[in-house]
């Protein structure tokens, strides 16, 4: 079985959300502050020297704020990234970096367990790593007959 990431499984979900942005776009502006829930990190799943490496960008983020969990064959990646207000004195103000919480979630193999995974943080990037699981080689076992 190879990591996938978790997606919802109604068939117009992607269309949904969809519209709810373009109706959160039109109701906050062009020149305000994206709400939080826009913000999903970027992630890159690539299987390398017998394990699965998966790379989140975080830029912003600290240590701290990042929560990782496995459960139930799920890899849950959370964590907030902390806006930096300002006082401005100009009229204008223009901010395109979101900030707030965050959560990507993914599937893992069966049998790997918290043990084997390891995650290391730098520059902004979380990199999550994982063996990926051998196969079960199949048994041939010759029946005898009576």
């Amino acid at each position: 079985m190879a990591i996938t990431l978790w997606r919802e499984r109604r068939p117009f979900a992607g269309l949904t959300r969809w519209f709810d942005d373009i109706d959160t776009w039109f109701d906050v502006g062009f020149f305000t502050e994206i709400p939080e829930r826009l913000w999903r990190p970027a992630i890159d799943v690539e299987e390398k020297d017998g394990k699965y490496v998966v790379r989140a960008d975080l830029p912003g983020v600290k240590k701290g704020d990042i929560h990782i969990e496995l459960s139930n064959g799920y890899l849950t990646l959370r964590g907030e990234r902390k806006s930096e207000h300002e006082e401005n004195k100009d009229n204008y103000r223009r901010i395109e970096r979101t900030c707030g919480s965050f959560e990507r979630t993914l599937s893992v193999p069966e049998g790997v367990t918290d043990k084997d995974i390891h995650a290391r943080y730098k520059d902004g990037v979380l990199e999550v790593t994982m063996p990926v699981p051998k196969a079960a080689e199949p048994k041939t076992t010759e029946i005898k007959i009576e």
